[in-house]
């Protein structure tokens, strides 16, 4: 059974990248893409996927306010932010939506498909970028 994963974030070519790493993995299927928050709101309501990995920076709304808007309409649909921004506080903020991990994309190649192979398996992942040296987590 594969996990099915709604992509969102404003970038194509970024989208384009965690295709391509994703495609490696038999078990995760991307089966859409928003690149904006209201975009993304109404496809996890369309679409329902096992998990909806989630930009903070998006056009429209960002992506903590579309995390809020999600958790309401699709609560079966696990959240992942992956972001640019890598400090612990914007995670912090990202999981006290609901959302169940945090990936930097500096570290996206590496850690994205055990991320969200943690994510649906009921566990919280978040980069080791931002565990080092830190003690506080929501």
């Amino acid at each position: 059974m594969s996990v099915r994963v709604l992509m969102v974030d404003d970038h194509d070519v970024v989208r384009r990248g965690i295709r391509s790493v994703l495609a490696s993995e038999s078990d995760l299927e991307v089966v859409g893409e928003a690149a904006a928050g209201m975009e993304a709101v109404r496809k996890a309501e369309e679409l329902k996927p096992d998990l909806i990995l989630l930009d903070i920076s998006l056009p429209d709304i960002n992506g903590i306010d579309v995390a809020v808007r999600i958790r309401k309409i699709a609560p079966q649909s696990q959240i992942l932010f992956l972001s640019q921004h890598d400090s612990i506080q914007v995670a912090n903020e990202a999981l006290k939506t609901g959302a169940r991990g945090f990936v930097a994309k500096a570290d996206a190649a590496r850690e994205l498909p055990g991320a969200i192979r943690t994510v649906v398996s009921g566990g919280i992942f978040l980069s080791e970028r931002l565990t080092k040296g830190t003690k506080t987590l929501v």
